[in-house]
């Protein structure tokens, strides 16, 4: 036999447990938006960071990270507490991560001994609060997914549970660019040292406080284990040759490159080209965007919602991220001098196509995947797939303000001017450009190879059900 499972439904979640659980993909959701919108440019722009100091260091500090993740999911599948398996790791990431969050932004302000520190030393300082960073985020976020994998048993419901999850978390975007349009605020703050310092601190609560909120609100379906545990060496194999599932980890991968590197090296094209180095106008209409991308995402996450339900998972993930190149196509126009209107086609309009897809799809299907892999390994291993999945993403966010940062470098960037040359400008659009067409044509390309059938996932649950 199998697994012997709970008394309680597998299937369905109260609409208050639902709210709860997906809380904290909010804080996710926000977190990663900050850090990809302007944690490179502040630490560019305002400590004059050379570009290419941080595009080849970042994928050393972040292989530490792409390790930790398939080993988090793995070690949280095996925890036995009375707080279940996911929610212990979730609650201390949680608490750690919102305390590091906001240091990793203050190097002027926690090194107070240093009255002058010296670009080398900031540099250093970024180093260490990003391992920091990544370190607690996955202890929070991997076990976290993984608790969302594993909610429902139920093929429609799965997608029902992401799409919650997306739909209440994204407007979280639209607060990740609030921090900046109040930090540069001169009738708040003297200097945008101290504003982005007292507004990330506020970052730091809302994910203590979303964290502890989908620990206490969300309850495990409890499931007792009666196979003998897998050494990790083999359940890590079998997680690595499982086709579906690794053409699915390359398409997130080389969307994730795609993803953060528009909106990371976006927002440069924006301050330097549409409105000549005036970052207050350029923090304002980001916010408007993202508002404007959030209503479309909302909109496209109860259309695919209804989709799934009538068509297979896969073939929607295909052709959304076939969609997905509107945004190389849309960049073509979008950067207009003092013409701001033009941007809304991409980014309000564009991104959010590919954006939703791969926020709600991808994680339901690897759910599905779970159900196949249970019936080789005789185990349900979401922390393990959720791990690597996760490493993947994170992976592509590793290459994608490296890639990010080597082509600033190449366009002849100063961080020290206030406005650019006019080739270095044209650069920047030219890189735009190519960036996301080749990143985005890669990920459709690789989702082509994904096969797996809901008859297959009906089947395999079968039995499944027929062993227990």
């Amino acid at each position: 036999m199998i697994r012997s499972m709970s008394q309680t439904d597998h299937s369905v979640m109260t609409i208050k447990e639902r709210v709860a659980y997906s809380a904290f993909n909010g804080a996710d959701y926000l977190v990663k938006n900050v850090i990809g919108k302007y944690m490179f440019f502040f630490y560019t722009t305002t400590f004059a960071l050379n570009p290419l100091w941080l595009a080849f260091w970042q994928p050393f500090m972040k292989i530490l990270d792409v390790v930790t993740d398939p080993l988090v999911g793995e070690w949280s599948d095996r925890t036995k507490s009375r707080m279940g398996k996911r929610r212990p790791w979730i609650l201390i990431g949680a608490i750690t991560l919102g305390v590091v969050f906001p240091l990793s932004w203050m190097p002027t302000v926690v090194m107070f001994w240093d009255p002058a520190p010296t670009v080398l030393s900031i540099f250093i300082y970024f180093m260490v609060f990003k391992v920091l960073y990544y370190i607690t985020h996955t202890m929070a976020v991997v076990p976290y997914y993984a608790l969302g994998a594993e909610l429902s048993s139920d093929y429609e419901e799965r997608t029902r549970i992401v799409a919650w999850r997306h739909f209440i978390g994204v407007p979280m975007t639209v607060l990740a660019t609030v921090p900046f349009v109040i930090a540069y605020d001169p009738d708040l703050f003297d200097n945008e040292i101290t504003g982005v310092a007292v507004v990330m601190c506020g970052v730091g609560a809302i994910i203590i406080a979303t964290g502890i909120w989908a620990v206490l609100g969300t309850k495990e379906r409890v499931a007792v284990e009666l196979a003998e545990e897998l050494p990790l060496k083999a359940a890590l194999k079998i997680t690595l040759t499982n086709r579906p599932f690794m053409f699915l980890v390359g398409t997130v991968f080389f969307y994730g490159i795609g993803q953060y590197f528009a909106v990371a090296f976006g927002v440069y094209l924006i301050n330097y080209i549409i409105f000549e180095g005036d970052k207050s106008q350029t923090t304002h209409l980001l916010m408007v965007a993202t508002a404007g991308g959030v209503v479309v995402s909302m909109g496209l996450n109860l259309l695919i919602r209804r989709l799934s339900s009538r068509f297979e998972k896969v073939m929607l993930l295909k052709i959304g991220l076939l969609a997905s190149l509107f945004v190389p196509l849309t960049a073509l126009v979008a950067f207009q001098p003092q013409e701001p209107t033009w941007y809304y086609l991409l980014h309000a309009l564009a991104l959010p196509i590919g954006n939703t897809i791969i926020e709600v799809l991808p994680l339901s299907i690897v759910a599905d995947i779970c159900d196949l892999d249970e019936i080789k390994s005789g185990r349900r291993r979401e922390g393990a797939f959720v791990g690597v999945y996760n490493s993947a993403f994170k992976t592509g966010y590793m290459f994608a303000p490296a890639l990010a940062m080597v082509c600033l470098s190449l366009t002849g960037f100063d961080g020290t001017l206030t406005q650019q040359s006019p080739e270095t400008n044209q650069w920047l659009h030219i890189y735009f450009v190519l960036g996301t067409f080749v990143t985005f044509a890669s990920a459709a390309l690789l989702s082509q190879f994904i096969r797996l059938r809901k008859d297959e996932i009906d089947a395999a649950q079968r039995q499944r059900a027929a062993a227990s």
